[in-house]
């Protein structure tokens, strides 16, 4: 299974679509929520909504103003959770602690001390069924953070930013890539593509169940109702694209950790407009996908 795919980082600097990121190769989006805890990103929930128009994993990220407090790691760790419920971010995907100096942020507090409070928000984001991301710079998580204690309690879970030179680059150049242990996610860009945006690249699958094809339940026919339904649409090839999947959706408009191939033909048992959108049952009640990707057989 190729783990190395593309993400980019966004917060309100990059506006709220984020088509051009997904039409540039990005496979994810890791949105900025939250920060200390007072701010909440306010185009997150158009953001997130852009990224998934547009086929892109929806992960979040949570800047940190706790420094080496434990008590105060704990706080902006349920703050950021709050957020990711108000996002509706599946639990399949990542919450990220963006770890780094700022006005707001001590990070000369000492390495033990420092390693404590980020893996006090980390396990607060654990036990609330979410997987975790370490962001940093390099030299940072070198001399400040013990890394070998968070690698040994989470995983290969650092998100690491190194860039080898300034300016545009569309693809990393692995001769410089940040050699350290644990390493999930490498920003190597701060202008990936030209786009204004931080470019990265993944080092283990962060979408494994990206694969699996669910097999579609084909459930009794639903008794006849008055509105025309088609019995039969197809799910043509997207952006020329033949790999890409559509993603299905339940009855209350909630997305699925199902997809279904384009190029494929569906029996539709029912039709209805979930959160404004014409929809088609093609299985259960949790197997709905939207019109706009199918056309009508017959």
């Amino acid at each position: 299974m190729a783990t190395r795919e593309y993400l980019v980082d966004v917060a309100i600097y990059q506006g709220k679509s984020v088509a051009r990121f997904a039409n540039a190769g990005a496979k994810g989006v890791i949105v900025k929520g939250t920060e200390g805890t007072w701010y909440r990103n306010p185009i997150a929930v158009d953001q997130v909504k852009s990224a998934h128009h547009n086929h892109l994993y929806v992960h979040m990220y949570h800047f940190a103003n706790f420094g080496n407090s434990v008590t105060r790691a704990k706080q902006e760790a349920k703050f950021a959770l709050a957020e990711a419920k108000h996002l509706n971010v599946s639990k399949k995907r990542y919450i990220c602690l963006d770890w780094e100096a700022s006005s707001n942020n001590s990070v000369i507090n000492g390495w033990a001390s420092n390693t404590r409070a980020i893996m006090a928000f980390m396990s607060v984001i654990k036990e609330a069924g979410y997987k975790c991301l370490l962001y940093s710079g390099a030299s940072l998580m070198r001399n400040n953070i013990q890394t070998s204690a968070v690698i040994s309690k989470f995983g290969d879970c650092l998100w690491v930013a190194s860039y080898a030179t300034s300016g545009r680059i569309d693809k990393p150049n692995f001769n410089y890539f940040p050699s350290m242990n644990g390493v999930a996610l490498w920003q190597f860009t701060d202008s990936w593509h030209g786009l204004n945006v931080d470019g990265n690249i993944s080092l283990i699958d962060l979408h494994a169940e990206k694969k699996t094809q669910h097999q579609v339940v084909k459930p009794k026919p639903a008794e006849k109702s008055a509105a025309k339904i088609p019995k039969k649409v197809f799910v043509p090839v997207i952006n020329n694209n033949p790999k890409y999947m559509v993603r299905l959706l339940d009855s209350a408009g909630h997305y699925q950790a199902q997809y279904i191939p384009t190029n494929s033909s569906w029996k539709v048992w029912e039709a209805k407009t979930i959160k404004d959108m014409k929809c088609y049952r093609i299985g259960t009640d949790k197997q709905w996908v939207p019109a706009k990707f199918t056309k009508i057989i017959k």
